[in-house]
């Protein structure tokens, strides 16, 4: 106990000498560089897309846009400039640390101007390496670093449930990164010898790596708990504020107004703690780091850096007439800046249907059964689809291929070998050879006797039962592909019944060619762009973890449906559904309906309770 009182002591020791400098700085240059770098962003992506003649980047075009020149040269500039705005963030944070180190005062502008002199080191052909470990390794390291400018590492659901299926995978791709993870930290003084020494990168990885040994692990339990410290005072504000409005909301239940208007209160308040998490997450974990750092080094004997010798004639922003104006009437200005912030805040979320009162008008979501119901059937075969029905899904979703003699089956791989056992290419295959392939065994052996169906037969079978989103999986090898596909749809008399969506944009131009009232869908896992431009898409299918608020707002001016697949846990069909999109395509379309409903027959407090209980 005693240590850690004397941990917390010094800890005040190294902020009470600048705590305003420091304060100043972190949120003039948060919030200079949220409004700054955004804009660029989208302006040097609208510009790679121009310079490679494109409207939007989806899975169809991303190879041709990746293979222009131009484009790499922005997407260097922008990691680059990424790199150096969090290195000049950690350097003027270490900086000002240690003046306070040294009891020393340091004014606003000469903490800009070290800061910037260290981090402008980066560009020496010798700390080129820097670039990725911040762009990188910090992230994976250093998880409460995020909040700054990096955004976590998130992969999309598909693929971490692809993973996590293949034990073999699963463990490497876990193993990989706990190396990366103990590699790197050993690296976590780097930048204190970097800023404070003037040393290169490399010697700050081996002057780093020597001043941990020996107190490897005790130094990240250290880091460990004061990141959890933090995080616990985050949320345990919230939820102490969130007990506040909740008294207030019950003393004044009979007014349905005041009651909505105290909930938005909890929004409000997230919204301010998410702003205050944002400016000074930073600054606090490198206020660990560098605790640990003055500490092994006057433990190992190490000298460390004196005080900064030209701080007494540095100039002095408070001493300016104006300034000494704006100190006069603080108050008023930090309140009309808080006032200001949140109304903005409220106005652009409210504006992209995050506001706070749920208005109650959005549409009914569409549940849609992945490849038939596919947690507990075998997918994409007829007993998946009858569990599709037999839940009371809205749509079922279904891949469909054509075989060597023209037969359209229904099957997601183009190589039998996942789901039968029989290593051949759709494409090589007859459907003589393959109708009585096993399709079942490989999911439970009590469905040893399922079958591959065609699209014949899952239409003979769902017709007026439940609609079809029919995904067209062209290899290159059909002939007439589309064609067939809508004949077996007309044949049935189905045309109002299913929709018709595909990767390939000129799947679905054919298809419009062939029938315009048939109703498409394009799918991508990348949606970055204009897509209003596909006249032959009568709607969009996005992969959830790129979907973006913008475009689903995009889309739906444009008169077009937006779908997100594969949306399996509640996080992320929680966040899908805030948004406003259609429909979802779901593994467990049953989970998914349980959601719906409970969202439906909420009250506004119950679902601000979940929300708060959820650490969301």
């Amino acid at each position: 106990m005693v240590k850690v009182f004397r941990f917390i002591k010094f800890a005040w020791g190294l902020l009470k000498y600048n705590i305003g400098t420091l304060l100043v700085f972190e949120i003039l240059y948060k919030f200079s560089m949220a409004a700054i770098f955004r804009p660029v962003l989208l302006a040097a992506f609208r510009l790679s897309l121009k310079v490679r003649g494109l409207y939007y980047l989806s899975d169809e075009n991303i190879g041709v846009y990746l293979k222009g020149p131009g484009v790499w040269i922005i997407l260097f500039l922008l990691l680059l400039c990424l790199a150096f705005f969090t290195l000049l963030d950690i350097c003027c944070i270490i900086t000002c640390l240690h003046a306070s180190y040294r009891k020393q005062k340091i004014p606003l502008l000469a903490l800009l101007r070290k800061g910037t002199l260290s981090a402008l080191n980066i560009f020496k052909q010798k700390n080129w390496l820097m670039i990725l470990y911040l762009l990188i390794i910090i992230p994976v390291t250093h998880f409460a670093l995020i909040s700054g400018y990096i955004s976590s590492f998130e992969l999309p659901e598909f693929i971490f449930e692809y993973i996590q299926s293949h034990t073999l995978l699963f463990i490497v791709y876990i193993a990989f990164w706990v190396y990366i993870g103990y590699r790197s930290f050993h690296w976590i003084y780097s930048i204190h010898y970097f800023c404070l020494e003037k040393a290169s990168f490399k010697e700050g990885r081996r002057n780093s790596w020597i001043l941990i040994k020996g107190h490897f692990w005790k130094d990240i339990l250290v880091l460990f708990v004061w990141n959890g410290i933090i995080l616990g005072v985050y949320y345990g504000i919230i939820m102490g504020g969130a007990y506040l409005i909740s008294a207030i909301n019950r003393a004044m239940a009979s007014s349905d107004l005041f009651s909505s208007l105290t909930l938005s209160g909890v929004s409000i308040l997230l919204g301010v703690m998410g702003m205050l998490y944002f400016c000074f997450c930073l600054s606090s974990v490198y206020l660990c780091i560098s605790m640990l750092f003055y500490y092994r080094k006057a433990t190992s004997g190490e000298p460390i850096t004196g005080p900064y010798d030209d701080l007494q004639n540095a100039y002095r922003l408070q001493e300016t007439k104006w300034a000494k104006k704006l100190y006069q009437y603080r108050k008023r200005i930090i309140a009309i800046a808080v006032v200001a912030a949140l109304g903005i805040n409220f106005i652009y979320s409210f504006g992209e249907k995050k506001g706070v009162i749920d208005l109650g008008l959005q549409s009914d979501i569409k549940i849609t059964a992945h490849r038939g119901y596919s947690e507990m059937y075998p997918e994409n075969t007829i007993p998946a689809f009858k569990g599709a029905v037999e839940i009371g899904a809205d749509c079922i979703e279904l891949d469909v291929q054509q075989t060597k003699d023209g037969e359209i089956i229904v099957m997601h791989d183009s190589n039998l070998k996942r789901t039968t056992g029989v290593d051949k290419n759709i494409w090589e295959t007859t459907y003589d050879e393959m109708k009585y392939l096993d399709a079942g065994s490989w999911f439970d052996k009590k469905y040893k006797e399922t079958v591959i169906p065609t699209l014949d037969e899952v239409l003979t079978y769902t017709k007026g039962k439940i609609r079809l989103n029919i995904e067209l999986k062209p290899t290159g090898y059909e002939t007439d592909f589309e064609q067939s596909v809508v004949d077996i749809v007309e044949k049935h008399h189905c045309q109002k019944e299913v929709v018709l969506s595909s990767m390939k944009y000129e799947c679905l131009e054919k298809i419009k060619e062939i029938n315009p009232k048939i109703q498409t869908v394009y799918i991508t896992s990348v949606s970055l762009g204009n897509f209003t431009v596909l006249d032959a898409a009568d709607g969009y299918s996005v992969e959830a973890m790129m979907l973006t608020q913008k475009f689903v707002n995009q889309a739906h001016r444009a008169g077009k449906e937006v779908l997100v697949w594969t949306v399996n846990s509640e996080d992320s069909m929680e966040r899908v559904l805030e948004m406003g999109v259609d429909g979802i395509i779901t593994d467990k379309p049953a989970a998914a309906q349980k959601l719906i409903y409970q969202k439906k027959h909420s009250g506004l407090w119950d679902q601000y309770i979940e929300k708060l209980l959820g650490l969301q």
